[in-house]
């Protein structure tokens, strides 16, 4: 193995939005960034997920939001921000916009978990407007047959979407234009510590030394972190998706319905998702899984059913107990960092989670508290 030949600010550790994210706003505070990862950047749970950004409340209301809400509000105040930035910055349209939302309801289960979604939304000041079957039908006809069997609906204009693989593009493009160094195909094997912090890492591409370390490996980071004697509550859920070729504006906005959802891109595609299956790593679909996919689609928006499927595929999402991300620094080592646990919103947190991150690194003051969220260390880990 070639020996050491550089000393970087920060080694990340996980190419994927949050580890991208990471780099890029930490280069952007002139920090020497590397990243390593041990595939191909973005092509993980990143890559698969649908792109939904749903609101926060504005930092007016931060006084009546838990941590997670205040950084679910820096996100859509961010995601505004990145998206010109990284346009005019690499050329590349991640198609960010604010479509607006939809989220129904049809049994008497998710009637009771939508209600109480939209009392809390309301007390955080976010726009939520209950909507009766006919406001239903006029917003999105694609659904006017269905709109009377919806137990409750309300209309979120302010949710908005991205194209994950392009965001992953334009965020690839834009660290390599900031100089981080990015090593694809480069896996960690050890880490060499001493006393309380790491001194290098070990990787297929060399031996790399770093001041400040941050392990961005989703539902991986447990392995890495038990190199390093602790134990991580992260753990693969698999999320499956379909994809159908639609025509164009046959379903404008999000919609919701308990965990799964329609997603309507510009060109006419519309994404079909989630499962959530405790099955490990293993990442195969499932003619099941998508099966019962197509059968929801069908029943909220029922000329779904003629569509044709372009592709499926899954992801792993990084689970925690609580589905609370776990942000902070690494027990025993003071150079060592944690951004992991997003579960089913990675990218949607991704550019407040590389705020909130590089500020700890870099020794700033963070926009948003991180021991409140059971982003805490003394809520998640067990050492």
């Amino acid at each position: 193995m070639a020996a050491t030949v550089k000393n970087f600010d920060v080694l990340i550790v996980g190419g994927g939005v949050i580890g991208l994210s990471l780099a890029w706003e930490l280069a952007l505070q002139n920090a020497e960034v590397c990243v390593v990862d041990r595939g191909q950047f973005g092509k993980e749970a990143s890559w698969a997920g649908a792109g939904m950004i749903p609101p926060g409340p504005n930092k007016s209301q931060w006084h009546l939001a838990t941590r997670l809400e205040q950084l679910e509000g820096l996100c859509q105040t961010l995601h505004g921000r990145w998206h010109p930035q990284l346009l005019e910055a690499t050329g590349i349209d991640s198609q960010y916009q604010q479509s607006g939302s939809l989220h129904l309801a049809f049994t008497e289960e998710q009637t009771a978990e939508l209600r109480a979604k939209i009392e809390r939304w309301q007390a955080l000041g976010i726009d939520c407007r209950e909507i009766d079957a006919k406001t239903v039908a006029d917003l999105e006809p694609a659904l006017a047959s269905r709109s009377e069997r919806f137990a409750l609906a309300c209309c979120v204009p302010e949710e908005a979407q991205i194209r994950n693989p392009r965001h992953l593009q334009a965020l690839l493009a834009a660290c390599q234009l900031a100089g981080v160094d990015l090593r694809p195909h480069t896996e960690v094997h050890a880490f060499a510590t001493d006393s309380q912090r790491i001194t290098v890492t070990n990787t297929d591409s060399g031996t790399i030394a770093a001041d400040q370390i941050c392990i961005c490996t989703g539902c991986w980071s447990g392995q890495l972190a038990r190199q390093l004697g602790v134990e991580l509550p992260v753990r693969p859920i698999r999320g499956q998706i379909a994809l159908l070729e639609g025509p164009v504006g046959l379903i404008k906005r999000n919609v919701s319905v308990g965990s799964r959802y329609l997603v309507p891109r510009r060109d006419g595609l519309v994404l079909v998702g989630s499962t959530e299956e405790d099955v490990g790593f293993e990442k195969a679909t499932t003619d099941e899984a998508i099966d019962g996919l197509r059968e929801f689609a069908a029943t909220v928006a029922p000329e779904t059913a003629a569509l044709q499927i372009k592709s499926s595929w899954s992801g792993l999402r990084p689970g925690t107990p609580g589905r609370q991300p776990i942000l902070g620094r690494l027990p025993r080592y003071n150079n060592a960092w944690l951004a992991t646990g997003h579960f089913r919103a990675g990218l949607q947190l991704s550019p407040a989670t590389a705020v909130v991150m590089r500020s700890l690194i870099l020794g700033q003051t963070p926009p948003v508290e991180t021991p409140d969220l059971s982003l805490g260390l003394e809520s998640g880990l067990r050492s």
